[in-house]
């Protein structure tokens, strides 16, 4: 009876202390988060050459999770021609690099507090000009951004029309949203969104003629949730439609190519992955928890401190995004 109540007591204190989501301190969480999983799931970047169901993970094609070959090339020459330019799209020393934000309500919150991180920081580069293009009225799924004529494009020329902005001016775009899908088979479900991804980017070519890269964060962990696509596996899913959608560009599908005269889509990459279960990941020591969200779906205050933190840190370190997002002559870019 006393072993047994030990070994109660040690593992109760397994899953009540961690790190915190900086590495720094231990905290404490609830372990009543197990109660809201309906699948057991490792993340992307941890999974690495492991498998999930029958396919490898890492961020990148062959279990990785850096850029490689000549996608690692394209990927540094797209981020280097990134320079201010004009409401017409031509370069001037008085324009700005437009990074824009398209999708639904968690990644426009994630966009808000980036702005907020980033306006008058020394760290960054003084030409950033960072627009919420998000919509949280629930036309902003992935099936509307594909569709030329959607309602929500609207919304979108409103916000560049208010801040004396173009769609030729805007290079970069950070794109977070859901799909509204009710397919929640595997591999049916990611499949299916890796689809209406890539017809996503097919229109934003054509609706942003100067855009050079879209930045996928993937989506985090759902708690408790009503809606269908909003509950996990979904949003664990999401990230392997955005993993499967970039190497069809690194394959070189036709109606993915994002480089020369045929291309028909701007170049999709990862910026920092947000899945993760409620203990640390071992590459990097993030954890998503319910206690860091409002409402199971969106992040509360010190949750979205932490998302943003963790964006800007990806794009202040990372050898390709850091070219245009840093301050060249703070000496934080690599």
């Amino acid at each position: 009876m006393k072993i047994a109540a030990i070994a109660f007591i040690l593992l109760s204190i397994f899953f009540s202390c961690s790190k915190n989501n900086t590495g720094e301190i231990l905290t404490a969480y609830s372990s009543s988060d197990a109660l809201y999983n309906t699948t057991v799931s490792t993340p992307l970047n941890d999974l690495g050459r492991n498998k999930f169901m029958d396919s490898v993970g890492g961020l990148y094609p062959g279990g990785i999770n850096k850029p490689s070959d000549m996608y690692a090339q394209d990927l540094r020459k797209f981020n280097d021609s990134i320079i201010p330019i004009d409401t017409f799209g031509k370069p001037s020393p008085s324009g700005y690099i437009l990074f824009l934000s398209l999708g639904g309500s968690t990644g426009g919150h994630n966009m808000q507090e980036l702005r907020l991180k980033t306006i008058g920081n020394p760290a960054t580069n003084p030409k950033l000009k960072l627009l919420n293009g998000n919509n949280g009225s629930g036309e902003a799924s992935l099936n509307s951004i594909a569709k030329a004529n959607a309602p929500y494009w609207s919304h979108v020329s409103n916000t560049l029309t208010a801040t004396k902005s173009s769609y030729r001016q805007v290079q970069v775009i950070y794109l977070e949203t859901e799909d509204s899908s009710v397919n929640t088979n595997w591999p049916g479900r990611p499949i299916e969104v890796k689809l209406m991804l890539e017809s996503a980017l097919r229109n934003i070519k054509v609706k942003f003629p100067n855009i050079k890269i879209v930045y996928v964060l993937g989506r985090t962990r759902t708690f408790n949730v009503a809606a269908i696509w909003n509950r996990e596996p979904c949003p664990y899913y999401f990230g392997w439609a955005c993993k499967w959608a970039i190497q069809d560009q690194i394959n070189g599908t036709p109606d993915t190519r994002y480089k020369g005269k045929k291309a028909v889509a701007p170049m999709l990459a990862w910026g920092f992955y947000q899945w993760a279960d409620s203990l640390p990941r071992k590459t990097d020591g993030f954890y998503w928890r319910s206690t860091e969200t409002a409402d199971g779906l969106h992040a509360n205050e010190a949750g979205q401190d932490t998302l943003a933190t963790r964006f800007q840190n990806f794009l202040l370190s990372d050898k390709y995004a850091s070219t245009w997002y840093a301050n060249r002559s703070s000496g934080k870019h690599n």
